[in-house]
């Protein structure tokens, strides 16, 4: 996978393991480099926003962790996004006792200027 292969913004549903369904969007502002910071995302129903960087990318799967978090985020143990074959992305978000997935499609691949320049 190229690194600047998920640049853009992504829109999906997420389904929680309570069996809620939220929408989600995620922007990508940077090409994926280990340590950096890649872009933001916003979850309005619960309310949660923030930050993500990537920790590891393996194969088609990047390692996040959520960073810079405003409203009543959960604290993830772990969050992942995966390019699935069809173009669009697998996330996953789990906590100690709960977990959200659901998968994203490109709604914009423009770049815009970024707003998390470290």
């Amino acid at each position: 996978m190229k690194p600047d292969s998920l640049l853009g913004v992504w829109n999906g549903t997420i389904n929680n393991s309570n069996n809620w369904d939220m929408k989600i969007t995620l922007s990508v502002l940077k090409p994926f480099e280990v340590g950096s910071t890649l872009g933001i995302f916003d979850i309005p129903l619960i309310p949660c926003s923030g930050t993500f960087r990537l920790i590891n990318v393996q194969d088609a799967t990047l390692e996040l962790q959520a960073e810079r978090l405003q409203g009543e985020c959960a604290e993830a143990e772990s969050d992942s996004l995966e390019l699935l074959p069809d173009g669009t992305l697998l996330y996953i978000s789990k906590g100690k006792d709960w977990e959200r997935r659901g998968i994203l499609q490109r709604a914009h691949q423009e770049v815009y200027e970024d707003p998390l320049e470290d």
